[in-house]
């Protein structure tokens, strides 16, 4: 029985192995991996890019590394409808639609440890610490053989229609908002912890001979650590075995029980001299023949593709080169390497073509039939490998190649490149700031028109979605997202009483800026002039010109501008620890409030990615509609009149054109 079951499995081996079990003549590292480009094992660029074929193949991952995935489940589009606007120069009410899916995307098909990091488009959608940068909520199944339905699916499928995916391993979206990719489903990329730390290529192997059918070899001796290793699309096992074959140096053979597969270099058993040139029928045969293949026949160079942690698993190149070849040899492998141990890889192919350059024939007496592929014979003191042998007669002829090297994988000097990566930071928390602010624009707002500025101490914050109350907190209604991090803090130092009516340089006022991400920078008078540096402290919208870089995120601001847009009834009473925000309508968020509901109050919510709209504190808002109120009156004049009364004029102030004009 073993027989049978080894021979059959030797029809799928050999190869890059250079291995068959067998009576056939085997080919060797040079003729499988330089020859005629007939093998077509697993690649890299299997890994990159989703799909939701019927039919793929499911990838399977060891160690770690980055792969994309199919999607087998979806609800659909889920439109939302969000209003704005409302003044009558902005011609109405203004309502824009938001988009957010949910689906299933398959992983893995052997169970997995975990995903750390997902891309997007490949834009970072979930970062290392489980924390989702874009609005949405993520879960992953491992692939157990115990493993339940997600609630999700079972929700929409029904219990009894919705599969668990048992020993596969997957990953499910809830309402990932999908304003960031053109409202579609995006392509998405894991780095998935198929095995707890690096594997080696005994654990592969077995595995992949278990998944095939074909028995599990002995692989205590197949030693060479990967980081990570994948196999994502069909093939025989023999193409596998070869890819892998190239990354660590394997040699399969039948050690009369079963097969084995190790690393180990063959102990080589020495030819006495007596015994070479086997007899036969026919005479006496030539004792042994050295082939020697031309250079031209060999390659000059070997490039070596893989993915490189370093820069977030995007492809790298290494090459290997010696004088002398005239051919180019490229391996795209689906492993996760560093670059220097890509480097040492394509040098030892590059060494083990030119090694395997030189083959042979011996011929032996019929005692040594027991030899097998893979086995080591030393010849007048030289070892070789023997790739097959032939019988006739009473005489064995071993067709022998140079032993090549079996190094395990190491690290030459390299350089990896460099790649414009996502940094990998936690969203961290939010803070709201609702702001009941005068016109800081040209349009004149119609109703009470509210600014959103939102942000977070952490370098990772990007964006919230925003929710508004009518109803003292019952229910919200989503206003869309943030439009960016605003730059905004707290007022370390009492901002003194000063002019409107003229630049205030006798004042300054020290801020600490949210995050160290965020600065302040100078303006001169004319760009403050035209709109530059506006900001809010407290109620009173002030202009800057000059900024000192205090450090810890603290800024002194002098050469004010006060009481801008009608705010002068602010100037005074300011504190320590009132707001400060730098108004910048691209990264602020307008909302129009209803007439009636000033006098009234409104609560706001900035949720960001993983947060719970339950969990989120909400911020309330007295609405005063400080947009619609009229400004104070300037240039008051009193004159008593003839019959005694007091006559009072003013001057007044619209709430449109502050720009000086004359």
């Amino acid at each position: 029985m073993a027989t049978l079951v080894l021979g059959a499995v030797g029809g799928l081996l050999g190869g890059p192995l250079g291995v068959i079990v067998g009576s056939a003549i085997g080919q060797g590292v040079d003729r499988a991996a330089f020859g005629a480009g007939r093998r077509q094992g697993p690649k890299l660029g299997d890994l990159a890019v989703q799909g939701s074929s019927y039919g793929e193949a499911i990838p399977r991952l060891y160690g770690m590394t980055r792969v994309a995935g199919q999607v087998i489940w979806s609800t659909g589009l889920v439109e939302t409808a969000h209003s704005s606007g409302g003044g009558k120069r902005s011609g109405g009410r203004t309502t824009t639609y938001s988009y957010a899916a949910s689906f299933a995307v398959l992983l893995s098909a052997r169970e997995i440890v975990g995903v750390r990091r997902v891309w997007a488009d490949g834009k970072l959608l979930r970062g290392s610490d489980g924390g989702m940068l874009f609005p949405g909520v993520m879960r992953v199944h491992q692939g157990s053989e115990g493993q339940v339905a997600d609630g999700l699916i079972a929700s929409a499928e029904g219990v009894d229609g919705a599969p668990a995916y048992r020993g596969l391993a997957y990953a499910v979206f809830e309402d990932l908002q999908l304003a960031e990719f053109a409202n579609r489903v995006p392509n998405l990329t894991f780095e998935i912890e198929a095995d707890a730390g690096p594997v080696s290529a005994g654990v592969i192997a077995a595995d992949l001979f278990g998944a095939a059918g074909a028995g599990v070899p002995e692989t205590s001796g197949a030693g060479g650590s990967l980081a990570g290793f994948a196999v994502g699309r069909q093939a025989s096992l023999r193409q596998v075995m070869g890819t892998l074959g190239q990354l660590v140096p394997l040699s399969t053979h039948d050690d009369g029980a079963r097969l084995v597969v190790t690393s180990a270099v063959p102990v080589a058993m020495t030819v006495s001299d007596a015994d070479l040139g086997g007899a036969s029928g026919r005479g006496v045969r030539v004792r042994a023949m050295t082939r020697r293949a031309a250079a031209d026949v060999l390659p000059g160079e070997v490039a070596v593709g893989f993915a490189d942690p370093a820069r977030d698993y995007q492809p790298g190149l290494q090459r290997a080169r010696r004088r002398g070849g005239a051919t180019n040899a490229a391996f795209d492998l689906p492993a996760t390497l560093a670059a220097g141990e890509a480097k040492a890889c394509a040098e030892r192919l590059l060494g083990d073509a030119w090694t395997a350059r030189v083959t042979g024939d011996v011929a032996l007496p019929w005692r040594w039939a027991g030899l097998a592929p893979g086995d080591a014979v030393r010849v007048e003191g030289v070892d070789w490998r023997v790739r097959g042998w032939t019988m006739e007669g009473l005489s064995v002829s071993l067709d022998v190649e140079r032993m090549p090297g079996t190094a395990p994988l190491a690290t030459a000097v390299s350089d990896g490149g460099r790649a414009n990566v996502d940094v990998d930071l936690p969203h961290g928390a939010t803070v709201l700031e609702v702001l009941d602010l005068p016109p800081i624009g040209a349009e004149l707002p119609a109703t009470a028109r509210l600014w959103l500025a939102a942000a977070g101490p952490s370098a990772g914050w990007r964006r919230a979605e925003l929710l508004v109350s009518r109803d003292a907190g019952l229910t919200y209604e989503s206003l869309g997202a943030t439009g960016g991090p605003a730059v905004m803090g707290l007022a370390v130092t009492v901002l003194g009483a000063g002019p409107s009516e003229r630049w205030d340089q006798r004042n300054s006022v020290e801020v600490e800026l949210l995050s160290d991400a965020m600065w302040l920078e100078g303006r001169s008078q004319a760009s403050v002039l035209a709109g530059a540096n506006l900001a809010v402290i407290g109620d009173e919208l002030v202009q800057f010109t000059t900024v000192e870089v205090l450090g810890a995120r603290r800024f002194r601001l002098s050469g004010l501008l006060r009481g801008r847009r009608g705010s002068e009834a602010a100037g005074t009473g300011h504190l320590t620890g009132e707001r400060f925000v730098l108004l910048d309508p691209a990264v602020l968020v307008p909302f129009d409030a209803p007439a009636g509901s000033i006098g009234g109050t409104l609560r706001f919510k900035a949720v960001g990615p993983g947060d719970s709209v339950g969990t989120v504190v909400a911020v309330t808002v007295s609405v005063v509609g400080r947009a619609l109120r009229p400004l104070s009156p300037v240039h008051i004049r009193a004159a008593r009149g003839a019959g005694g009364d007091i006559d009072i004029s003013w001057t007044r102030r619209s709430r449109q054109g502050f720009d000086w004009i004359d």
